[in-house]
């Protein structure tokens, strides 16, 4: 935790430290088993390979209830690790042949394009959107907060409704950036949801407003790069929310 006059910063360390402690005994157990011949060495080029960091992120979001983001994960995870499990383990798989990937990665962008439109379809069947996906969009929808999601794409917003509620944001493989600096908080906390997967957020906030951030992050981190000054202690904005080897950053 790191604190000054205006802003405090979790981190979470204990959370972040217990996700690289398991990962470690797991790996030390693999590493071991596979040294004493208890696992058969053919596996080895299939749970030490690039596909099973996706198969990762998957069990990642899954815990989350991030269900979508959960199953492209695991379909991009799946899709390249089927052809080494295939020459791993021959006839195995009749399906899978050599050329697998290369025949059917169009396929593969199809899926997650589906994916992608039915996620987007369905949060715009049961959130309010406040934002256009125009560039630089200046954002006055009248009920003060955001719900605003970005996957393999980018977004700049400026809001200005009088007064700033929260709201929550979403970024996958993308970038997010809102100016509040023409808004203001309302007395008490008011929170904002930020979840960053391989993405980035960045915020423009006026220096006199008080941060609490309370972040949990996987390999990603937040800074509060603002040139601060006397905050109003009855308001206060608390960032919440993961950060996934995705980061906010505080302008």
């Amino acid at each position: 935790m790191e604190s000054n006059s205006n802003v405090s910063f979790h981190h979470s360390p204990r959370s972040k430290g217990s996700v690289f402690g398991i990962l470690l005994i797991i790996a030390g157990v693999l590493f071991l088993s596979f040294n004493f011949g208890w696992i058969n060495p053919s596996l080895r080029p299939i749970l030490f390979s690039w596909p099973m960091i996706f198969i990762l992120l998957s069990f990642v979001n899954f815990a989350k209830r991030d269900f979508s983001m959960g199953i492209i994960f695991l379909i991009l995870g799946s899709f390249f690790l089927l052809p080494r499990i295939a020459e791993a383990y021959p006839g195995l798989i009749p399906f899978i042949h050599p050329g697998f990937t290369h025949n059917f990665w169009p396929v593969l962008l199809i899926v997650l394009g589906l994916i992608m439109v039915f996620r987007i379809g369905n949060n715009n069947r049961h959130k309010r959107c406040n934002f256009h996906r125009l560039d630089s969009d200046p954002i006055e929808d009248g009920n003060g907060r955001i719900q605003k999601s970005v996957v393999f794409g980018g977004s700049e917003n400026i809001f200005l409704d009088p007064v700033f509620y929260g709201g929550t944001i979403d970024a996958t493989f993308g970038g997010v950036v809102l100016d509040l600096r023409r808004t203001t908080l309302p007395e008490g906390e008011t929170s904002l949801d930020i979840n960053a997967t391989f993405g980035g957020v960045e915020l423009y906030i006026p220096g006199d407003w008080l941060i609490e951030t309370r972040f949990q992050t996987v390999l990603g981190g937040v800074e509060d790069k603002r040139l601060v000054s006397q905050p109003d202690y009855s308001r206060k904005l608390i960032l919440t929310g993961n950060l996934t080897f995705g980061g906010c950053e505080i302008r």
